[in-house]
């Protein structure tokens, strides 16, 4: 995270911003956590285990939703044939790029 939710002020890694004195460490924590289920879904690609890494790809996104959290999430769901929930997933990547 490189600026505050709060005030968009730089963060320069510090965990409680200096303009406006939000604590983002648990924010942080949060990403890191997304960052480790994300690496955890991709092995578990790579050795055929696509349950897995929809469970994966599911706890990385509800805990950081970023593009990259969302596109694994839908390709999961696309592996485990679980359209809805890919289409469902594309569907919001959708608006959030009409909204950008």
């Amino acid at each position: 995270m490189q600026y505050c939710p709060t005030c968009k002020a730089l963060l320069k890694g510090n965990r409680i911003c200096k303009r406006c004195r939000t604590d983002v460490s648990k924010a942080l924590e949060a990403a890191e956590q997304a960052q480790a289920h994300l690496k955890l879904a991709a092995e578990a690609y790579t050795d055929n285990r696509f349950e897995t890494m929809l469970h994966h790809a599911r706890r990385a996104f509800s805990l950081h939703r970023t593009r990259s959290s969302r596109r694994l999430l839908a390709c999961a769901a696309l592996l485990q044939e679980n359209f809805e929930l890919a289409l469902l997933t594309w569907k919001a990547s959708m608006t959030v790029l009409k909204e950008k």
